[in-house]
């Protein structure tokens, strides 16, 4: 079976001006706006790229119209996911949007308290990256000629210098063996298995193994396992 929640009712005072604060203030997507009836319409909004959406539902009532910007008794109502936590919370300081609480950094990652123009209260979150999704790689190196020890080192160093620059790199690390000064080990990590794969294609990459410094001995390639 499988189910997901698709629409969420927000309780609005007037349908226009909840549309443009979503709309010019948060960047939301107008979905829909269509008429019903002379009093009613049907109004749903969304962040981009979001699978559930607002229904923004004029209050009709008494009881409704006391709830709005009170749905959840004073709670933090809904949660706003975000890829770049800092250019949201300029978006919000630049559309004199209230905030709360924050920004402060989190186990789970960076995260303010926002109103909306009704008083709902907003998480922003930008989630910290998922380490399940991380790719590792392990090579264990041998330097061909003894006598090239220091020029193998130092170009091998070049290549973790131009790797770390790479977008999605975490992590390049070289290890040298006690044992035999031969001996490297190079431990990756990226953020997915595409951005390694990337890595392989690129020129620094090539351009050092043009140079035939080393012979590869074993080594892996693994995801964390879920």
């Amino acid at each position: 079976m499988r189910q997901s929640i698709s629409q969420l009712s927000l309780l609005v005072a007037d349908y226009d001006e909840a549309i443009a604060f979503y709309t010019e203030k948060l960047n939301f997507i107008l979905k829909e706006d269509s008429k019903i009836s002379n009093e009613k319409r049907w109004v749903v909004v969304s962040p981009p790229n979001s699978e559930c959406s607002l229904l923004l539902a004029k209050a009709s009532n008494e009881i409704q119209i006391k709830s709005i910007g009170n749905q959840t008794g004073g709670r933090v109502f809904l949660f706003l996911n975000t890829n770049d936590f800092e250019r949201d919370y300029e978006n919000l300081l630049a559309n004199n949007i209230k905030i709360i609480r924050g920004p402060i950094s989190e186990s789970y990652g960076k995260v303010l308290v926002f109103e909306d123009l009704y008083g709902n209260l907003w998480d922003l979150i930008e989630p910290k990256e998922n380490e399940t999704s991380l790719f590792y790689s392990t090579a264990i190196l041998k330097i061909k000629n003894e006598n090239e020890i220091d020029f193998a080192l130092s170009e091998i160093k070049k290549l973790k210098k131009e790797t770390q620059n790479e977008i999605e790199n975490i992590t390049f690390e070289i290890q040298q063996s006690k044992e035999d000064e031969l001996i490297i080990v190079v431990w990756e990590c990226f953020k997915s298995e595409e951005a390694f794969n990337n890595h392989l294609k690129s020129n620094h990459l090539h351009e050092f193994m043009k140079l035939d410094l080393f012979e590869f001995l074993n080594g892996y390639s693994a995801s964390i396992i879920k």
